[in-house]
């Protein structure tokens, strides 16, 4: 299951994974929410929670959001989970390639608030006042 994390705020989305995640996620969660956001934002950063993961298997879903088109768009992705999922990553860099540019980083789950930080780093916000 996806979840859109309530820290989300302006062009920085989080999303939490807890147990299976299908392909039907991407398409009904993570997909469009991207899409909403960057229609209104110009660089999106994105945060992925890992709790509870069992399994997963990469498949069109995750092809699917590696070649979407707004991807040029992401800037930064912050993963946070157990330190099994950080090996994991290790082991298969590959998932990632086709990120280009992207700065992608691993927390741990207590650094989380510190993987929020980050990926908040050098925005700029903008503040709109009646005159």
């Amino acid at each position: 299951m996806l979840d859109r994390m309530r820290e989300s705020s302006g062009g920085v989305l989080g999303f939490r994974f807890d147990g299976k995640l299908s392909e039907s996620d991407y398409a009904t969660i993570l997909l469009p929410e991207l899409e909403r956001v960057m229609s209104e934002y110009p660089k999106i950063r994105i945060l992925f929670k890992i709790e509870g993961f069992r399994s997963w298997r990469p498949g069109e879903g995750w092809d699917a959001f590696r070649q979407w088109p707004g991807m040029e768009n992401v800037d930064r992705i912050a993963i946070v989970g157990g330190e099994r999922w950080r090996e994991w990553m290790n082991r298969f860099p590959a998932l990632f390639i086709g990120f280009g540019d992207i700065d992608v980083r691993y927390f741990p789950e207590n650094r989380q608030r510190d993987a929020w930080g980050w990926l908040r780093e050098g925005l700029v916000r903008v503040l709109l006042t009646a005159e």
